[in-house]
């Protein structure tokens, strides 16, 4: 039952609330019988999240969140357990595996425009969730065509539609609302893609999932018992019973946004781990201890990204309020937006209370000093912290400590 009396109003227009019979605590559940760690719970919770955004009316931005992590962490497993199985959910979840931006509008030779409009991607998603189980081949790719694929999807992902020429079938494309949201998977994504993903601005969130090395007695139990893909089955009629109930009770674009309440506080924290965000992912130049950044993105459209999701993980715990407890999914989001090796040191920094010597990071990090020195250059850059040289002619080490600005993150 909603608690909130300042916000009762706005949901006057929807359903009467009552409460859904598949809810996240029987997902969990499910996942518990199933023995999957808590870590691809909180996972799965935010990719439900995701889904269940699509609820809110007039929103202006497509939701992306990609899972990364290394091979065999579980990333996958939440995709698979997202895959709808039945009418009621296939109306909200589209299931893509073979996908490449030029996807959403193709110019095949061989097909006729009309048929064209039938393999067409845009239009099938939208208003729909978009579930990738596979983007590594996507972020991997050579240089020159990580541009043309991030600067398609930079413009779908606008949600205006998109319009594309060629030789063979002309001009085609859609204008107007082309709202989606998209979770997927993918592989750790190298230097080179982040930085490319930065010069034509980020519309894509990301979340670690980087899980714990199994013990051999683990790995021993693992080989003795597995025996069928029965547990991942039964979460995934879980999510599909919560998937399915959602949209009985809150249908696609029903909600309005403010219906979600935000305090003051958590949208202060909104606001901060955007600029974390947009500081942490900006290009950085540089080498031999001169670095400097490129311009940053603004903040703005992550601030509305992160908002979006503050208000879905709310949906998917039948609450109309955001909840202090969303900020640490919402601080896990941020870090993980982050390129790999600047938020391994961040890690490092805050769990070290702020400051790090040189010879502290080289340790910490299980890399030589001058990669440590670099790592340490290049995060000061970003402007989330300071750096201190060291001095070669007495014992004095380079330092790094949080910059004044985001002494919020102890």
């Amino acid at each position: 039952m909603f608690i909130r009396s300042d916000v009762e109003q706005a949901f006057q227009s929807c359903p009467p609330v009552v409460r859904i019979p598949a809810t996240l605590t029987d997902v969990r559940t499910s996942m518990e019988s199933g023995q999957y760690r808590e870590e691809l719970y909180e996972a799965i919770k935010v990719a439900l999240a995701v889904v269940a955004s699509l609820s809110l009316k007039n929103r202006d931005n497509c939701l992306v969140v990609v899972f990364e992590g290394g091979s065999g962490q579980g990333k996958s497993v939440v995709l698979r357990m997202l895959y709808p199985n039945r009418e009621g959910t296939k109306k909200h979840v589209v299931r893509v595996d073979d996908f490449t931006p030029a996807s959403f509008v193709s110019h095949a030779a061989n097909r006729t425009r009309k048929a064209l409009e039938a393999i067409d991607l845009l239009p099938q998603v939208k208003g729909k969730a978009m579930l990738t189980k596979e983007l590594a081949p996507l972020f991997r790719d050579e240089e020159k065509q990580l541009r043309k694929n991030f600067a398609r999807l930079t413009a779908v992902l606008d949600g205006e539609g998109y319009k594309s020429h060629s030789g063979t079938q002309g001009g085609r494309g859609y204008e107007g609302r082309y709202i989606f949201n998209w979770i997927g998977a993918t592989t750790p994504i190298p230097p080179h893609t982040h930085r490319v993903m930065a010069q034509l601005g980020n519309r894509i969130l990301f979340y670690e999932v980087a899980g714990e090395e199994p013990t051999e007695e683990e790995l021993m139990d693992f080989a003795e018992n597995y025996e069928t893909n029965d547990a991942i089955e039964e979460c995934k009629g879980a999510v599909n019973d919560f998937i399915e109930k959602h949209f009985a009770k809150y249908p696609a674009e029903s909600l309005d946004p403010e219906s979600i309440y935000i305090p003051e506080e958590i949208v202060r924290h909104l606001v901060r781990y955007s600029k974390l965000i947009a500081k942490g992912r900006v290009e950085i130049f540089g080498e031999n201890g001169v670095y400097e950044a490129a311009t940053p993105e603004g903040p703005h459209r992550v601030i509305l990204l992160l908002q979006m999701l503050a208000r879905g993980l709310a949906l998917a715990d039948q609450r109309n309020e955001v909840a202090k407890e969303n900020l640490r999914t919402i601080r896990h989001v941020a870090f993980s937006s982050i390129p790999g090796k600047r938020r391994e040191l961040l890690r490092a920094l805050l769990a070290a209370g702020g400051r790090m010597k040189s010879g502290d990071v080289s340790e910490a990090l299980g890399v030589t000093k001058p990669t440590a020195l670099a790592r340490m250059h290049e995060l000061a850059a970003t402007g989330i912290c300071e750096f201190v040289p060291g001095c070669e002619k007495t014992p004095k080490a380079a330092e790094l400590y949080l910059a004044k600005d985001f002494n919020w993150l102890l």
